[in-house]
């Protein structure tokens, strides 16, 4: 492959660069080559959906990035677990399937970026699905990725659903459609009872297509820019490809600014620091990060139920025997049963608090009677609040591109974000609060009831939170100065080269 020309060089095959890869080949007069810095996805758990705390928090196929100490959050340092295989961090991820709010991308439309409001971007969507809810005006029923909404009586849904109803959240049979508020089954990528990940959903069926290479373990050193234009990669063993029409950057949040900024591509006082000669003067460059703020709000169950149960070694044999023969079974689950979007404040044009439900503990491990301590069936609730003001930045922390970013998130370093993670919690205890849960539950776990004021309740997320892991907004596309790429994610100033990942959007 070294010395090799392609019409595209596609870097990263995750979430958005298997898809960008498989979509290119399908012209069969252009070259493909897609560049993974990582090994194949053939980790033995990666399509078993229950298992993905595992493999997120494993060292196979990912990198285990952390970031600077975090001001917001007691100076503590954050694990940000990302994808480093085929199908990059879909591969490793909870699976769940959930759109942006309307309003999200037609706030980006009016940012002068043409094409991104919801109308615009809503075929895709129904292009991308094969749907449970079947074809209609929100959903596709025929596209690669399959999506299915959580069922069976150990998830203990109805009891939730009468619980938010009587706190006055509705149900939403599909957030994903006309409307978001309300709870919901949750909706997650899984097809057949395995995990679709877009190296499984895109990547697999192109693979058989003469004009695509797929490369892994090819870690990229840098982009070769020649005369203002992206002409090919260097990776770190020495080798070097040529790209033709384009170079696509697909690296997400945190390594996309990071290659960008090792190619010279980025604020030009910092990669001096660096030692790095400026291609290209960037300033905007790993600027902007934006994640959502993650709280685990923890219940213990009176009785034996939930997920925890099939938990005990033997049973836990069984279920995945049954996974691995049938595709169902409890391990088919993701174990996140609900979905609640509500607004916390009169007013608001849209949802700003998420919650997402599960019949289980937020840290619960399988046990061996007799040896271990049996976990106690719990409910839990991942609290979140959605529209965080609060910026980061992704940077070098040296010139090696082995070495991991740096990474300053500043979650909670706005007081709007802390007030709406308190609302968000409070919320939350609201709905855990009615009948019949109320009967279910013997006490809450986490926080505590005795974390009831104000100061308690920031101290206690500070202490406590974490990420959602869904980091946007390094590389941000716009029309301004600090703007990275433009509406059609070509990078500003560079011909030849683009970015297209989350790192792209601006909130």
């Amino acid at each position: 492959m070294a010395g090799a020309e392609f019409d595209y060089i596609v870097i990263g095959a995750g979430s958005s660069g298997a898809v960008i890869a498989a979509r290119l080949s399908e012209d069969p007069a252009v070259s493909v080559l897609l560049l993974e810095s990582g090994p194949r996805d053939r980790h033995p758990l990666q399509l078993m959906p229950l298992a993905f705390p595992r493999l997120a928090l494993g060292r196979y196929g990912t990198w285990q990035f952390q970031s600077e100490p975090e001001p917001g959050l007691d100076g503590r340092r954050l694990v940000m677990p990302r994808g480093r295989t085929l199908g990059g961090t879909s591969s490793i991820n909870a699976m769940i399937a959930i759109r942006g709010n309307r309003q999200d991308y037609d706030a980006w439309a009016l940012q002068d970026l043409p094409g991104w409001s919801y109308d615009a971007v809503l075929p895709y969507f129904k292009r991308l699905e094969a749907s449970c809810h079947g074809a209609g005006d929100y959903h596709g029923a025929v596209g690669p990725v399959g999506i299915c909404q959580m069922q069976g009586a150990d998830l203990l849904f109805d009891p939730l659903v009468k619980a938010a109803a009587a706190a006055g959240v509705p149900f939403n049979d599909d957030p994903n459609g006309a409307v978001q508020d309300g709870i919901s089954r949750m909706e997650s990528t899984i097809a057949g009872g395995r995990r679709a990940s877009t190296a499984r959903a895109y990547l697999y069926p192109a693979m058989q297509r003469e004009n695509l290479t797929v490369a892994t373990s090819a870690h990229v050193r840098r982009i070769v820019i020649e005369r203002g234009r992206a002409v090919g990669v260097e990776m770190v063993r020495g080798k070097s490809v040529r790209a033709r029409n384009e170079v696509v950057l697909s690296g997400g949040a945190y390594s996309s600014p990071q290659v960008l900024m090792l190619s010279g591509i980025g604020p030009a006082d910092e990669l001096r620091k660096m030692g790095i000669d400026p291609v290209h003067d960037l300033p905007g460059v790993g600027q902007n990060l934006a994640d959502h703020v993650n709280l685990i709000n923890e219940y213990e169950l009176r009785e034996d139920a939930g997920l925890t149960q099939h938990l005990r070694a033997d049973r836990a044999a069984l279920a995945a025997a049954r996974w691995y023969a049938r595709g169902d079974g409890p391990f088919a689950f993701t174990g996140t049963c609900a979905n609640v979007f509500v607004r916390s404040l009169e007013g608001l044009e849209g949802p700003d608090v998420q919650m997402m439900c599960l019949p289980i503990s937020g840290d619960a491990r399988a046990w061996l009677p007799g040896l271990q301590r049996r976990p106690p069936s719990s409910l839990s609730v991942r609290t979140g609040f959605l529209h965080p003001q609060s910026r980061g930045w992704v940077g070098l922390r040296s010139v090696d591109p082995l070495d991991p970013p740096r990474i300053q998130t500043n979650l909670l370093t706005e007081p709007d974000d802390m007030d709406g993670m308190i609302r968000a919690l409070e919320l939350s205890r609201q709905i855990y609060s009615q009948s019949p849960l109320r009967e279910m539950i013997r006490h809450e776990t986490y926080p505590g009831a005795e974390v009831c004021s104000r100061a308690e309740l920031k101290a206690y997320i500070r202490a406590n939170a974490g990420l959602r892991s869904h980091p946007v907004g390094t590389c941000r596309m716009g029309t301004d100065r600090a703007a990275v790429v433009d509406a059609d994610l070509k990078v500003c100033g560079i011909d030849g080269l683009r970015v297209a990942d989350a790192s792209v959007m601006p909130s």
